[in-house]
């Protein structure tokens, strides 16, 4: 018993020992788009309202190359018509909704966009829109801002709306867009191309890599595509959305980026008043026929809510995919509604954190260009459990008729998070506001599509914490069993779902230590497994990792959640008067 308090009290002293609530990215206060708009469709040259090209001088040596007959006579007309050089001065060039911009290939560095005169009193803070729309060279190196910043909705109501934007090269290689670094090896730009208020925006078949954060950056857009689109080599995301609506990601390649390969946070929360768990009619972002690898993590969604995910390849990262609700900052919490269903999860045991540790290590040298982000280096951000197929902190989430072998840690790991020790959640009422009703169902864990044996390492990692959660239907291979660490011995159904809101302190605990970690300050915090590359499964070691720790009675748990919503309290009333100071 003497144990057991101790322990509950770490996990409830804790917060107090925190500077604040974990965030993953800086981002201006921000809201959904009103939910009105809808999924672009491609428009052709004959259907825009007026039509731009870009191209550069290598672009007709390029174009000659084009071994597809078709596409290479249509660049050939666009040749023609080319009238700018860089992106950012075709965008500025729009006057009418509806335009299409073509970008011939050719490699585009955007250099008007590195010191125009307007960045010269930018102190690196917070970007606000009104920055953004006058001057949004300070952080991106393309910008397109749709919205008045004059009227007091966020709706896009000038030229740039349903702007399509387009490479012309036979594959996406053949038209990119390179921040990489300055001579003074600092990054040239936090974002490459910067869609914000933008709604109906459309961006196809091209290249971006080597931002400070993001390659593609969707913000507070009702209707965007992101389509055929390759990004790689960046310190944090892919293609970020943020704050938006009516969105698809499709048939995109996302590699070696720092943080995750496509990451929809705070996506609109369309099914915020649904109590059901189950295949969506209406999502805010939908996921499909794109290859996520070799990233820290494939895909993840803070506060992603409502994601449609489906058909995709999540591969030889760290993580497959994460979807929480721990970062503080992020509205739609706590995360809910996800929808995974029939994605290939295999092999995400890549470890990272290796560059992280050590003076010498290549993620610890001051100026990113020496970091080697240029030659597939990943410095991750924050701490993951590396081996894992994927990972709910949620709500909701329903995950079916997925193939997922060969990652060795687990195959779908669930857990709870304290709100207020993560994201500054003080409400004693809410501190189980996370991972209820989740189901997992119909997948077929621990062989490949071939049929051979690849086990995880645990088909299921579980907490026991949280209600209306549920596994049914799941399928191991032939003479396997799905393999799992449920306290009581057996996964609940989905027709006798789990009744128990607080977790197993043992469990809890365990994941303490890797709060600790910071890619910079404490790179290896001690008892932090989670950065620990798992060894191959056996069936030695499946069992072990079954064998799940149990508190000898209920005490343990029923502590944990009065002192967590005593400290929540406390906290609560801290915060209060500290406002009440600065008031």
């Amino acid at each position: 018993m003497g144990r057991l308090v101790a322990l509950a009290l770490l996990v409830a002293g804790l917060p107090l020992s925190l500077a604040g609530p974990a965030q993953a990215h800086e981002e201006r206060e921000s809201q959904f788009p009103p939910g009105t708009g809808a999924v672009p469709e491609h428009r052709s040259l004959k259907q825009a309202s007026d039509v731009l090209v870009v191209c550069k001088p290598t672009s007709p040596k390029r174009i000659a190359r084009i071994r597809q007959a078709k596409v290479r006579r249509f660049n050939e007309r666009l040749l023609e018509r080319c009238d700018h050089r860089e992106l950012q001065a075709a965008v500025d060039a729009v006057r009418r909704p509806r335009t299409n911009i073509y970008v011939l290939p050719g490699v585009y560095r955007e250099r008007p966009s590195w010191d125009p005169a307007c960045t010269e009193d930018y102190d690196g803070g917070v970007v606000s829109y009104d920055l953004v729309h006058s001057c949004g060279e300070v952080v991106n190196l393309v910008t397109i801002a749709g919205d008045d910043p004059e009227d007091p909705d966020i709706t896009c109501d000038g030229p740039l709306c349903r702007l399509q934007i387009t490479g012309t090269g036979a594959t996406p290689g053949q038209v990119r867009f390179t921040g990489g670094f300055r001579k003074d090896g600092d990054w040239v730009k936090h974002n490459g191309i910067k869609a914000d208020r933008a709604d109906g925006f459309y961006l196809a078949n091209m290249t971006l890599e080597l931002f400070r954060e993001n390659a593609v950056y969707i913000h507070e857009t009702d209707g965007y595509v992101v389509d055929r689109v390759v990004t790689r080599y960046n310190d944090l995301y892919g293609v970020l959305t943020f704050t938006s609506d009516h969105g698809l990601i499709q048939r995109c390649n996302a590699h070696h980026n720092g943080d995750s390969g496509i990451y929809p946070g705070s996506a609109a929360d369309v099914n915020a008043q649904s109590t059901s768990t189950g295949p969506l009619t209406r999502w805010s972002v939908e996921v499909r026929r794109c290859n996520m690898h070799h990233n820290a993590l494939g895909f993840s969604g803070t506060a992603g809510n409502s994601v449609y995910v489906h058909h995709n390849r999540m591969h030889h990262n760290g993580v497959g995919f994460v979807v929480e609700s721990i970062l503080g900052g992020h509205p739609g919490m706590p995360q809910d509604h996800g929808w995974f269903t029939q994605n290939r999860i295999y092999s995400n045991n890549v470890n990272y954190y290796g560059n992280t540790q050590g003076d010498d290590a290549p993620c610890q040298a001051e100026k990113p260009r020496d970091r080697g982000h240029q030659r597939g280096v990943v410095c991750p951000p924050l701490p993951l459990p590396v081996g894992t197929g994927g990972m709910i902190v949620g709500n909701h989430n329903f995950v079916n008729a997925n193939e997922v072998w060969d990652n060795w840690r687990t195959g779908f790991k669930l857990f709870w998070v304290p709100p207020a020790l993560l994201r500054g959640e003080y409400d004693p009422l809410q501190q189980n506001d996370n991972s209820n009703h989740n189901a997992y169902t119909g997948n077929e864990m621990g062989f490949s599509p071939t049929g051979q044996v690849l086990p995880n390492g645990l088909d299921f990692w579980w907490d026991d914490a949280g209600v209306g959660n549920c596994w049914q239907d799941n399928l191991a291979a032939p003479g396997r069993q799905i393999t799992h660490n449920a306290t009581r011995g057996s996964l609940p159904s989905c027709g006798h779902r789990s009744d128990a809101p607080v977790s197993n302190l043992v469990k809890t605990t365990s994941m303490l230590p890797c709060a600790e970690f910071d890619r910079y300050s404490n790179p290896e915090p001690a008892g932090c497994d989670w950065i620990v590359t798992p060894t191959r499964p056996t069936a030695a070691s499946i069992r072990a990792a079954a064998a799940s720790p149990v508190a000898p009675d209920a005490t343990g748990p029923v502590l944990l959640a009065g002192l967590g919503l005593a400290g929540a309290l406390v906290l609560r009333l801290v915060a209060r008067r500290r406002r009440r100071r600065h008031a």
